[in-house]
């Protein structure tokens, strides 16, 4: 049994082909059942709905599985790249150098380097057919040191992850989210474009959370108010009361608040290590992935018509990750950290 899972991406590098007004029947039936597949359409069904014999399902779904979008394309591609295959490679060196951000700048690249004018469709199908995808953007803090990073993942971080997973130390990840009353908005499938309306104000509902290595708990400190050292010492305090009778590791940034004197010495007292994370690395703070599920899972796209009950749906979610949840946690809290090499300006 044939099993496709699409992400965002691809499904809006499918929606786009699907778009083109050149697209041959064909095609768009090829395009159609992919589509229909990840909506867990049953095959049968999608015979009936493209006027398909079952096996003609199977054999397209085999083509994306093989060959991704380009392969769904093929016959369609070699028709419009024989003008520019000499180009190709220059083509592709140009678009690693310096990537363009729709089918209409590349089509206008294409044309520069090789002189031959493409429309916009045949550009996309161009960049397809050359491993290229149209992928989100993603922020890397400037000030990064990438070799700091490496040895502290590896010297620092990696020894203490193993001896939670002997089970000789608890490793909590430590960070603070300041969840602002307001609209999260993201990608949706609608038949029209949804309208969300954004609330009015700034009020903030800020959460001191720790997210364990192990066994996936999550512990927090939630407010109104300001996080501050004090907050800091009542997470530290909740923590060991919790786990105190093991060797316990907290994970966190160089936030002034967590490096004060004072949570140092609560934290001396108490027998619990400070771990603090080189400057500007997100990247090596596993919490941060928890912040994204919670804006994905809770918040995004969705109306609020008062603080409270702002406020009352990110706890009940918070409360949910050491129950019904849990299981993302396990999914999302692992030790697949990503490092980064910061482009030279």
């Amino acid at each position: 049994m044939i099993k496709i899972d699409l992400c965002s991406e691809d499904l809006e590098a499918i929606a786009e082909e699907l778009d083109d007004p050149e697209i041959d029947l064909r095609t768009r039936h090829r395009l159609m059942t992919v589509r229909l597949h990840h909506l867990k359409v049953p095959h049968q069904a999608i015979a009936q709905a493209l006027s398909l014999c079952e096996d003609t399902v199977t054999n397209y779904l085999k083509l994306y599985r093989d060959g991704g979008l380009a392969g769904l394309l093929e016959d369609r591609y070699y028709r419009p790249t024989s003008s520019v295959a000499p180009w190709l490679e220059h083509i592709a060196k140009s678009f690693e150098q310096d990537p363009v951000a729709t089918s209409g700048e590349g089509a206008a690249r294409i044309e520069q380097i090789s002189g031959i004018r493409l429309s916009d469709a045949q550009a996309r199908r161009i960049m397809i057919g050359l491993g290229l995808k149209f992928r989100k953007t993603a922020a890397v803090p400037g000030g990064a040191d990438v070799q700091l990073q490496f040895e502290f993942l590896h010297e620092e971080l990696l020894p203490r992850l193993d001896e939670a997973q002997q089970g000789r130390r608890r490793v909590f990840f430590v960070d603070a989210a300041h969840f602002v009353l307001g609209s999260f908005l993201g990608m949706i499938w609608s038949f029209t474009r949804i309208f969300v309306p954004s609330a009015s104000g700034r009020q903030r509902y800020n959460v001191l959370g720790a997210v364990e290595t192990r066994d996936h708990d999550f512990v927090s400190i939630r407010t109104t108010d300001s996080i501050n050292e004090q907050v800091v010492c009542d997470l530290i305090t909740k923590i060991y009361e919790t786990y105190g009778n093991e060797p316990i590791t907290l994970v966190m940034d160089n936030a002034r608040y967590q490096r004060s004197r004072l949570v140092g010495e609560v934290a001396e007292g108490l027998g619990i290590e400070l771990l603090y994370l080189p400057p500007y690395s997100p990247n090596l703070n596993l919490i941060e992935r928890v912040w994204r599920l919670v804006k994905t899972r809770c918040l995004r796209n969705k109306y609020f018509e008062s603080f409270a009950l702002f406020r009352a749906a990110i706890d009940e979610y918070l409360d949910s990750l050491s129950e019904a949840n849990r299981r993302y946690l396990q999914s999302l809290v692992t030790e697949n950290f990503q490092l980064f090499e910061i482009p030279n300006s």
